[in-house]
Formats: structure tokens, C-alpha cells, sequence
């Protein structure tokens, strides 16, 4: 997996959460982060800021709460 393939996840998908990432690319998200990390930065992918708040009972994947959304050009 490349840098290029992530930009060309969002690219067509245009919004998804860290464990669909995971789940997509069959990595781990300590791998995925700093690619997520170099995109953001430049300008291609923003992080969602959640409104709902889990409540902090525990049985949500923290991975799931992490949203990006496509910002860049297709």
C-alpha cells in the first residue's frame, strides 16, 4: 500500500473511518496514521470532528469515531 493508494480511496470514497481503512487495506492503523497524517497535511483529507460522544461506556472501536473526509482535488 502507497500513499497514492489512499489518496485514491478518498479520492472516490470521499469519506471514511480509520477501521474502514484498516479493514480495507489490511494494515494496521499505526501504519495508516502517518500516511492519514501526510495527507492532511497536505490538504487533501481533513479529520471530522464528531458531534455524538460515545459516552465513554467503552464498546465502540476508538478507530471507528476517527472520520476523515476528501477535501482535495479529484
Amino acid at each position: 500500500m502507497l500513499l497514492s493508494d489512499v489518496n485514491r480511496f478518498f479520492a472516490s470514497h470521499k469519506r471514511a473511518c480509520l477501521s474502514d481503512l484498516v479493514n480495507h487495506f489490511h494494515v494496521d492503523p499505526q501504519a495508516l496514521k502517518p500516511m492519514l497524517a501526510m495527507l492532511s497535511a497536505k490538504g487533501r483529507i481533513a479529520q471530522i470532528k464528531t458531534d455524538s460522544n460515545c459516552g465513554g461506556c467503552t464498546k465502540c472501536d476508538p478507530n471507528a469515531l476517527i472520520i476523515y473526509e476528501w477535501v482535495g482535488r479529484d
